[in-house]
């Protein structure tokens, strides 16, 4: 039996898949991207799929050029000058496209006699009733990528969750306690010591912050940095506080005010540890929408 492959639908179909692929990549990587680089990353994809129907054309579909191909999606939808920070996406970018593949099949597999395989492409056959038209192709397009991004939010949701950990602070004596989320994208670290940092909410820790220093950030936030700083000099803890640069958390060529506590420790699944080479980053916004934790923890930590 014939089938006839509407190339305008497939590749439609195909930029709707990539474009979601590449929105819950960006999610789990954390990094700000625009939806016109990941719209131009998606489409770069959709049209590979050409490659595939036109003859003498195997050189394209091979291991390498998938691999070769799948970087350069990556490095127009993600604009990055790291190469590691490119390869830790496209890593992710691989799980995520391989969750879609599975629940694909899974969602297509009571049909499995509409299904067609093509150099690596799935197709649905259009003879199939209902599956005629090419507005039904589209929307059964659009609402596979639907289910499938609800089901990665679930899972992403359970993978948090357990991802959560006790974390207590010291300083000055004072201790505060709060949870903290073990995240795999903080990769802080204090320029001069080298001490990984624990990114923590203001609101969570200003109750251990010497008097003037949490007077200048409840006034001015950490716009005021030559007001810190005025401030920090004139206490016994200066020696103890960090200027940390940053290019994430909402914003780039940052700068984090941190400081050495006494010690940290963490509780997670009653094994504590105690650790005391590290510094507290103070964030002046939420970390979390619903307060489910107030820090970030570096996984190098645990």
């Amino acid at each position: 039996m014939e089938i006839v492959i509407y190339l305008d639908i497939l590749i439609l179909e195909n930029i709707v898949i990539n474009f979601m692929i590449l929105s819950v990549t960006a999610r789990f990587s954390r990094i700000k991207t625009s939806s016109f680089r990941k719209f131009l990353g998606a489409l770069v994809g959709a049209i590979y799929v050409i490659f595939i129907f036109l003859p003498d054309m195997k050189i394209y579909t091979s291991v390498l050029a998938k691999i070769i191909l799948s970087f350069i999606i990556i490095a127009i939808s993600f604009k990055s000058k790291k190469l590691l920070t490119l390869l830790k996406t496209l890593a992710l970018f691989y799980i995520t496209t391989f969750l879609f593949a599975g629940a694909g099949f899974a969602l297509l597999y009571f049909n499995a006699k509409g299904i067609v395989v093509k150099n690596g492409v799935m197709l649905l056959d259009p003879s199939l009733p209902y599956l005629n038209t090419k507005w039904t192709q589209i929307l059964l397009a659009l609402a596979l990528a639907g289910i499938v991004t609800r089901i990665l939010w679930e899972i992403i949701h359970n993978i948090k969750d357990k991802m959560l950990v006790q974390l207590y602070i010291s300083f000055d004596s004072k201790i505060i306690g709060l949870y903290a989320l073990v995240d795999t994208g903080n990769a802080l670290h204090d320029p001069l010591t080298n001490m990984p940092v624990v990114v923590v909410e203001f609101g969570a820790i200003k109750e251990i912050l010497p008097g003037e220093i949490r007077a200048v950030f409840e006034e001015s936030g950490d716009n005021d940095l030559g007001g810190i700083t005025n401030a920090i000099s004139n206490t016994s803890w200066f020696t103890r506080f960090r200027l940390i640069p940053f290019t994430s958390l909402g914003r780039e060529n940052g700068m984090l005010v941190g400081f050495k506590p006494d010690f940290i420790e963490i509780d997670n699944d009653n094994e504590k540890k105690d650790i005391k080479d590290v510094v507290i980053g103070i964030y002046t916004r939420s970390l979390s929408k619903n307060e489910k934790y107030r820090a970030l923890l570096s996984p190098e930590l645990i």
